[in-house]
């Protein structure tokens, strides 16, 4: 105590037993809350070694346990562990089931867990359907069982609890859709890129780098209806080859103005409205700073005044902003958004995405009734969005449907019932939280041990007023 060692001088009673047929001649008193039989440590030693054990186990635990003035192996460390009894599991009526990988696309294991109180309950090193359904079997009270769209488990639960009512996860439907979404997309690459803006004959009055490239392309295409290579252009005009063949390619002067950097950072929100009030004549650099920033700009009047720096031909030339490169996975991720989500730009974008590909537009369509559907909690929308996708004939969605009807038990409930597998996903992260802790070298006896543990162990606690209410019988007066 106070970095001085203490010794604790205690006397107990030996007692003797007169009966000569008893196996066991002497006895001695225990101390209450300080000695146990056949123990070297105080109970309050024990609770602290296995409060320890289950939050890092093995030599962590056993390095912490030194700086606490109590050296341990991490080995008895492992054995106080594995010696403490599973945790009592309440009633259980709702349970989610998910597999995790042990060793990622080689093997797999499966955790279950209470929905109604989002504590594990089992976990064990395989995802096939027997144990499963011997669990099942031995925990006949189970009502509802939620589940992602695996074949396997759908088997397992079906022949342990037939009974019972399976839930599909909301959240692996609306994955299913999510990847059949991006190949129908990516199908459609070439209705991605918008289509050019028409850039105005005229350029901007004052624009000295308009009037350059508009010589330069002239003086260009009129050596190429002569005959003359690109090569021989170059020397003839003293110009980068590469640079006479941009303004070769290009049909019109416009079109052969220079371009400015795709990464704008901060102010690329802003980059239409910059250019539309260039355009209209305000050149002054505080005043288009005072407008972005009443627009929510964060940025200062120098982060403003480089940009205009960087593009200022652009900006004289009256050019629009690029339009933004977006991929396959980009367009899938917007048609997925929630429309209250998505800012001008987007809506503009998947506007005009619409007019170009009309396919698109009805994939859109049907994202939006497919949200309705869990929205209104109405089986029956669900079977006019399969009847709906199935008459639009969309290859891909028709596929997702297929599997829908699979399983359609599952997703009609998943649509009525307040229940997911949601709880397991979330319980599954902490395992592999616990599972790193360990180097992932921890084998399924020791992971199950600790994952069932430390999940009780963060419980949340009665309020001590509810305590004393209850003592008191105010809840029976409330």
């Amino acid at each position: 105590m106070g970095g001085r060692p203490v010794i604790i001088d205690l006397s107990v009673r030996r007692l003797y037993c007169q009966e000569p047929g008893c196996p066991r001649t002497t006895f001695v008193e225990q101390v209450g809350g300080l000695t146990v039989r056949y123990q070297r440590r105080t109970p309050a030693l024990q609770q602290v070694v296995d409060a320890v054990a289950v939050a890092l186990a093995g030599s962590a635990g056993a390095r912490l346990l030194s700086v606490l003035h109590h050296v341990l192996t991490w080995a008895s460390v492992l054995n106080c562990l594995m010696r403490m009894d599973d945790p009592a599991p309440a009633a259980l009526r709702v349970v989610a089931v998910d597999d995790f990988a042990l060793r990622r696309s080689r093997r797999y294991a499966t955790l279950l867990v209470d929905a109604d109180s989002r504590l594990p309950v089992d976990v064990w090193d395989t995802r096939e359907a027997e144990p499963l359904t011997v669990w099942l079997r031995a925990h006949p009270g189970i009502e509802v069982v939620c589940r992602d769209g695996s074949v396997t488990y759908r088997s397992a639960i079906t022949a342990g609890a037939p009974d019972a009512v399976q839930v599909s996860d909301r959240f692996h439907l609306w994955q299913g859709l999510g990847r059949k979404i991006y190949e129908v997309v990516a199908a459609h690459r070439p209705c991605l890129p918008e289509p050019a803006t028409d850039t105005p004959a005229t350029p901007v009055p004052g624009g000295l780098t308009a009037a350059r490239t508009r010589r330069i392309h002239t003086a260009v295409h009129e050596l190429l209806e002569q005959g003359m290579a690109l090569r021989a252009i170059a020397r003839h005009l003293e110009l980068d080859r590469n640079a006479v063949r941009r303004y070769a390619r290009a049909p019109t002067w416009q079109q052969a103005a220079p371009t400015w950097p795709k990464r704008t950072g901060i102010i690329a929100p802003y980059q239409s409205f910059l250019h539309r009030r260039w355009a209209e004549g305000q050149h002054n650099i505080a005043a288009l700073h005072r407008e972005i920033a009443g627009q929510g700009f964060s940025g200062s009047e120098g982060t403003v005044r480089l940009y205009v720096t960087d593009h200022q031909e652009a900006l004289d030339l009256g050019l629009p902003p690029p339009a933004p490169e977006r991929s396959p996975f980009e367009v899938s991720r917007l048609l997925m958004t929630r429309p209250e989500r998505l800012d001008e730009d987007q809506r503009v974008f998947l506007k005009s995405l619409h007019g170009r590909c009309p396919e698109l537009k009805t994939v859109h369509e049907r994202i939006g009734t497919f949200a309705d559907v869990f929205a209104s909690q109405n089986t029956k929308r669900l079977d006019n969005w399969i009847s709906q996708v199935r008459r639009d004939g969309i290859p891909q969605l028709v596929s997702y449907t297929n599997g829908l009807l699979n399983d359609l038990d599952a997703v009609r409930a998943a649509v009525t019932l307040p229940h997911s597998s949601g709880v397991a996903e979330g319980r599954v992260t902490d395992l592999k939280m616990i599972k790193r802790q360990m180097a992932g070298r921890a084998k399924i006896p020791l992971l199950r041990k600790r994952v069932l543990l430390v999940a009780h162990s963060r419980r949340p606690r009665r309020d001590p007023v509810d305590d004393l209410w209850a003592i008191t019988g105010y809840e029976n007066l409330v």
